[in-house]
């Protein structure tokens, strides 16, 4: 008996405007990682401004509508299992941070972190409404707003 003949899968078309709203993707994730960098949190909260600060970077820097993995019934969108669970670990650290942290500035910590990690995701499921209909460049405009609005409430 020989093997069935290998199929060849056709290679992924880009949707309109796929490299462009990635590298706008990656740029608001290294405008919110240099936001979470600069929080004001003492040397005893490295983890925040290191780890979780670099896990949004490259969660946003490695978006990928191509990748349809799939984990618990959602795609993975170049969202490594590692970045997730940095993202997800920021609910454990919140009792030590707000004592250092404004309640705005925990809000768009919080937010950020779950914006950064259901984008990938979102990008998986349905690549063309959020390449194509806009919603990525909105979700990273949120990312942007939420970092100014932190930054002006401490003014």
């Amino acid at each position: 008996m020989s093997a069935p003949p290998a199929v060849e899968l056709e290679p992924r078309v880009p949707w309109a405007g796929e490299q462009e709203a990635l590298a706008q993707a990656a740029a608001a994730g290294r405008r919110a990682a240099a936001w979470i960098r600069n929080l004001p949190l003492p040397p005893s909260e490295p983890w925040i401004v290191g780890s979780l600060a670099d896990a949004v970077e490259e969660a946003m820097a490695t978006l990928d509508p191509g990748d349809e993995t799939w984990v618990a019934e959602t795609g993975r969108g170049g969202l490594s299992e590692t970045t997730e669970e940095t993202l997800n670990g920021l609910i454990y650290a919140m009792p030590e941070v707000s004592a250092w942290l404004t309640a705005e500035q925990q809000l768009a910590l919080l937010g950020i972190t779950h914006c950064v990690s259901g984008i990938p995701k979102l990008l998986a499921n349905d690549p063309g409404t959020v390449i194509e209909g806009g919603g990525l460049a909105a979700l990273c405009a949120t990312l942007d707003v939420a970092c100014r609005t932190a930054r002006a409430s401490v003014l």
